[in-house]
C-alpha cells in the first residue's frame, strides 16, 4: 500500500508504507518549516501510536526541539495545546477513522490549526530536499509530559461561552459512544462538568476499535436500537475525537449530518456571522443560513479548507458534515467535545429542544458511496463523468453539481484510495439516482 500525502496528513499501514524511517523523515521537515520554540506531541488510542509516538519525539528532540508530551488524547486537545501554549507546532499520530492498522501524522502548524495547503507544500518540499540539519549533541532538545495539564486546558475551553447553569438544571440524560479511542479522555468530564446524566459505552482508550468506528448513519442507527429511547440524544465520536455523530434514538433524527446544522441553528439564535463548511455538507446549512439572514460559504473538503475560510471572513461558526464542528471561540479545530457541550446547551434552553430544532429543517435524505479506485485511474474520472451528467459548477474539488432540493458531488479522497460520492434529495430514491448515474459512468469510463 503507498504512503497516502495529502493536506490531511500522511497516512499508511503500519509496518508497511509507515515506519519509523517514514516518520523521522517528516518530523525533520516539519522541525525545518516551523518557527523556533517547542512542539506538541499527542496521539490516538491505536496500539501502535505510543511506539510512533516515541519515534517522532526522538526525532523531533534530534533536530534541536523540546517537546511536550500529551499523550494519548483527542486530536482537538494537541491543536488547543499548541495554541494556549504558543509552541511552534505539533504533531499528532491519528489516522482518525482508518481500521486499526493504519496509522498518521498529522501536522499541526503554530497557531493550533493544520497546515493550510501553501504551508503543507512547504512542509513536501523540505522532505523531498531532505537536508534538514542533525542537532550537535549540545544542542538536543527535552521532553516534558503534560497529559493532564492539556485535558484540563481543553474541558476550560469549551466550557467558556456556554450557559453552564442552565444545562446543568435541565439534567440531561445523554448517551455518549466512544468506540475506545480517544474521545473516553475527555468527553466525560465535559458532561460532568455540565452535570449531565452520562451513559458512556466503550470509554476505556484502549484501541480495540469498533468494527465501524466512523460515527455514520448506520452505525448510529444500530447503536440507536441497542441503547433504546430515555436519552436526549445520543452522540459517537470517531477514534480521535475530532467529530461527533448525532441521533435521537426511536426518530429519524440521526447521523453525522445532523451535527453540524444544530449546532449552527442554535450558534444563529445567539449571535449572527458567516457560516463555513465544505462541499459535501448537507444544504440544511443553506436553509438555516437563510433564515438567519447570514451568508454560507463552501470549501473544498478538509479541516484545513474551512478554517481557511473561517479565518478569511471572520465566521462566526463552521466545520464539516461528517460530524466535525468548528466553533472559532473555543480554537480553529473540528472538536467532538465542543460539538457534545454545544449539542447540550441547545437542547437545554432551545424551544422543543434538539427534536424540535431537528423538526424545523425539511426533509432532506443522504447517501454516500466509496468506489474503490486504483492509482492509474485517479486521474482519468472527471471527463466521463461530465460527458454524462453535464458540466460540473464547481471544480474546486472533484466536481460537484446543485439542485433545487440537494447536490451531487464526487471527489477523491484524501485518507483512502478510492473515490466518494456523495448525493442529497428530498427522497432516498431520487439520491439514490443521483448516485447510480455517477457510479454507472464511473464503471463505465
Amino acid at each position: 500500500m503507498t504512503l497516502m500525502v495529502s493536506v490531511s496528513g500522511v497516512r499508511g499501514i503500519v509496518g508497511d508504507s509507515l515506519n519509523p524511517d517514514v516518520i523521522g523523515r517528516w518530523v525533520r521537515a516539519l522541525a525545518a518549516i516551523l518557527p523556533p520554540g517547542p512542539v506538541v506531541i499527542g496521539r490516538d488510542s491505536r496500539t501502535t501510536g505510543e511506539a510512533l509516538s516515541a519515534a517522532a519525539t526522538a526525532f523531533f528532540v534530534a533536530s534541536g526541539r523540546d517537546v511536550h508530551d500529551v499523550g494519548l488524547v483527542p486530536t482537538p486537545t494537541v491543536q488547543l495545546a499548541v495554541e494556549l501554549w504558543h509552541a511552534a507546532g505539533g504533531i499528532i499520530l491519528s489516522a482518525s477513522h482508518n481500521p486499526g492498522q493504519w496509522n498518521a501524522l498529522k501536522f499541526v502548524d503554530h497557531g493550533g490549526s493544520f497546515l493550510s495547503p501553501e504551508r503543507f507544500q512547504e512542509l513536501v518540499a523540505a522532505h523531498e530536499q531532505n537536508s534538514s540539519p542533525w542537532s550537535e549533541a549540545r544542542g538536543y532538545g527535552g521532553m516534558q509530559r503534560r497529559h493532564e495539564e492539556a485535558l484540563d486546558a481543553h474541558c476550560a475551553a469549551v466550557l467558556q461561552g456556554l450557559d453552564v447553569a442552565r444545562i446543568r438544571e435541565a439534567k440531561l440524560k445523554v448517551a455518549l459512544e466512544c468506540g475506545h479511542g480517544a474521545g473516553g479522555t475527555l468527553l466525560p468530564r465535559v458532561a460532568a462538568e455540565l452535570g449531565v446524566d452520562l451513559h458512556v459505552r466503550h470509554e476505556e482508550p484502549n484501541g480495540q476499535l469498533l468494527p465501524n468506528p466512523e460515527p455514520t448513519l448506520g452505525t448510529l442507527t444500530k447503536i440507536s436500537e441497542e441503547i433504546g429511547p430515555g436519552y436526549a440524544f445520543l452522540a459517537m465520536t470517531d477514534p480521535d475525537a475530532d467529530r461527533c455523530g448525532f441521533a435521537i434514538p426511536g426518530t429519524e433524527f440521526l447521523g453525522e449530518e445532523w451535527t453540524l446544522p444544530l449546532v449552527v441553528a442554535h450558534r444563529l439564535s445567539q449571535a449572527k456571522g458567516p457560516v463555513v463548511t465544505n462541499l459535501s455538507t448537507s444544504t440544511r446549512l443553506d436553509v438555516t443560513a437563510e433564515r438567519h439572514g447570514v451568508s454560507l460559504h463552501r470549501t473544498p473538503v478538509g479541516e484545513a479548507h474551512v478554517v481557511a475560510g473561517l479565518r478569511e471572513l471572520g465566521g462566526l461558526i463552521g466545520g464539516e458534515g461528517n460530524g466535525g464542528v468548528i466553533d472559532p471561540r473555543v480554537h480553529l479545530g473540528r472538536d467532538a467535545a465542543v460539538a457534545l457541550a454545544v449539542l447540550c446547551e441547545a437542547e437545554a434552553t432551545q424551544v422543543g429542544g434538539l427534536r424540535g430544532l431537528a423538526a424545523s429543517f425539511p426533509t432532506r435524505i443522504m447517501v454516500k458511496e466509496k468506489l474503490p479506485i486504483s492509482e492509474n485511474e485517479g486521474k482519468g474520472w472527471e471527463g466521463p463523468l461530465e460527458s454524462k451528467l453535464g458540466p460540473a459548477e464547481d471544480r474546486r474539488d472533484g466536481l460537484r453539481w446543485s439542485f433545487p432540493d440537494g447536490f451531487l458531488h464526487v471527489r477523491a479522497s484524501n485518507t483512502e484510495p478510492i473515490v466518494r460520492v456523495v448525493a442529497e434529495a428530498e427522497t432516498e430514491s431520487v439520491a439514490r439516482d443521483r448516485i447510480m448515474g455517477a457510479r454507472d459512468a464511473l464503471e463505465n469510463s
